[in-house]
């Protein structure tokens, strides 16, 4: 049982009293950062309503006016086929290659962390693939998957292990794959220096304590690489997740969304459905669901992780 002064604390009246007060003490920086608050406001804010307006109009690229419709571009996208494959081909894109972000920046970033020779060299050198353009990226891949010149099926075919050149982006099975190692190829530098920063800064002492107790390398990993890794985890996968949601270049460069749409992601097709085939309203429609799910994926995200984070 708490004490009454305790219990008067925890009280509705209090907790606003103490934010009021917060708030009080601390207006000066409130109003330092207020102009860059509004700026972002208006640059990211009008941009999202716009969106939204937009897909409640059927608004043709090369017509001046606008026709309000209401929700029957959303009613016309959550009855089609190619909305739930569309949705199926962006949720593995991103599983897939954030996966492999994650797990080979982890390994990387472990590696990089022991004391082996020319590590400062590697860790510089680490950083180019994540700095190329991802276009130039994506061309070089592009060309390296080609089933006549590219270097992959040309070390296939001389260790016997093929035949004749396959064509692994001309292929419905196997384009998703080679552009999904392009992207890993580019996004998994960044994903290896944010955990190793994080590995850093972990206390050596927990691993000497670890030690003492007879723990492994394993268990070392296991019960203090993992938890302390914990917050630094977190958002590098939720930031790779974003990106690599609404990544649009590399998909675009190296198939174009084919072939037969088996590569198309949401935004691939926002592109095609606004630009290419002139309807702004339905690709507006189309932005405003892709926002709405990948928001829903944010807040699920951190609560499952931050919920059972603890039992790690």
């Amino acid at each position: 049982m708490g004490t009454a002064e305790q219990y008067t604390e925890s009280t509705p009246d209090s907790r606003y009293e103490q934010t009021v007060g917060y708030l009080r003490r601390n207006y000066r920086a409130y109003l330092l950062i207020a102009p860059a608050a509004l700026f972002l406001l208006s640059v990211v804010g009008y941009p999202i309503f716009e969106t939204f307006r937009l897909s409640l109009y059927r608004a043709p690229e090369s017509a001046t006016t606008q026709t309000f419709i209401g929700f029957q571009h959303y009613t016309t996208i959550l009855n089609s086929q190619i909305f739930y494959q569309l949705v199926w081909q962006t949720g593995r894109w991103v599983v897939v290659s954030v996966f492999l972000k994650t797990t080979l920046g982890l390994l990387i970033a472990l590696h990089l962390k022991s004391d082996i020779r020319g590590r400062k060299f590697f860790r510089t050198g680490f950083l180019i693939p994540w700095g190329i353009p991802y276009a130039i990226s994506a061309v070089v891949f592009r060309w390296m998957e080609h089933p006549q010149y590219g270097y992959i099926n040309t070390i296939l075919l001389k260790l016997g292990v093929i035949e004749q050149g396959i064509g692994i982006l001309g292929n419905p099975q196997t384009a998703w794959l080679g552009v999904v190692v392009a992207d890993a190829w580019i996004g998994t530098p960044f994903m290896a220096i944010i955990i190793l920063a994080g590995l850093q800064s972990i206390p050596e002492q927990l691993y000497e304590a670890a030690a003492v107790d007879g723990a492994e390398k394993w268990h070392q990993f296991r019960y203090v690489t993992l938890p302390q890794l914990k917050s630094v985890l977190l958002i590098a996968t939720l930031l790779s997740t974003i990106w690599t949601f609404v990544s649009f270049d590399v998909i675009w460069t190296m198939t174009g969304g084919g072939p037969i749409n088996s590569t198309a992601t949401l935004v691939i097709w926002i592109f095609e459905t606004a630009f290419a085939q002139g309807n702004l309203g339905l690709g507006a429609a189309y932005s405003v669901i892709g926002f709405v799910i990948l928001g829903v994926f944010a807040v699920i995200y951190l609560r499952v992780y931050t919920s059972g984070g603890e039992e790690l």
